[in-house]
């Protein structure tokens, strides 16, 4: 049986010609390794219910939305989604990251207040024994800017109409271990709407 390649414009692909600039041909899933991760019900999802004020540089103190992978946990966290969205102008321009901190043998984070968070499947609430989502939390520590998420700028918020949040698609390439921490976090203060999209497996 013969086996048929198209390009994205349903043209036939051949070995000569290839389907990208130089003549190569990529091969590649789009979407069926989420898909896949929801439909084992491994996959949560939360966002915070109301803003929260975050300090100004990396802090220990109010992150906007945490995520901890307690000691001996027995699990690995894998990251698909971070997001997060200011509704009030900056005092000053702005950087938002992910940030992790954390490590095998640190103190563990203070889980003050637990997000909302529903599994993608079920629309249960809760998440695995050993992972809490947090929305008011202390880290142990400072933690380190790993990702930059966006910009925020000093513009009134009434100059335009909407704006698109601050977010990546890490499509499940990142991992936190056991010990570990994440948080969306800012260089000048503000007060955020977050969003993480986790999916926790056995280590």
């Amino acid at each position: 049986m013969d086996l048929i390649l198209y390009d994205r414009f349903g043209k036939p692909i051949n070995f000569a010609r290839g389907s990208r600039e130089h003549g190569g041909l990529l091969v590649q899933q789009v979407g069926g390794d989420f898909d896949e991760a929801v439909d084992r019900g491994n996959v949560f999802i939360a966002a915070n219910q109301t803003t929260v004020t975050t300090q100004a540089g990396l802090s220990a103190t109010t992150p906007a939305l945490s995520v901890a992978n307690r000691a001996g946990s027995k699990k690995v966290v894998k990251l698909w989604y971070v997001g997060a969205q200011n509704l009030v102008a900056w005092t000053a321009a702005a950087a938002v990251w992910l940030a992790q901190g954390g490590s095998a043998v640190a103190a563990a984070v203070t889980e003050t207040t637990a997000a909302t968070v529903r599994n993608a499947k079920t629309g249960d609430s809760g998440v695995p024994n050993g992972v809490a989502i947090l929305s008011v939390a202390t880290l142990p520590a400072a933690p380190v800017a790993i990702s930059l998420l966006g910009a925020g700028l000093t513009g009134l918020i009434t100059t335009v109409t909407g704006i698109a949040p601050f977010g990546r698609w890490y499509n499940g390439a990142l991992r936190l271990a056991p010990g570990f921490n994440w948080s969306v976090q800012t260089s000048t203060a503000g007060s955020l709407f977050c969003e993480f999209i986790i999916e926790v497996v056995d280590e």
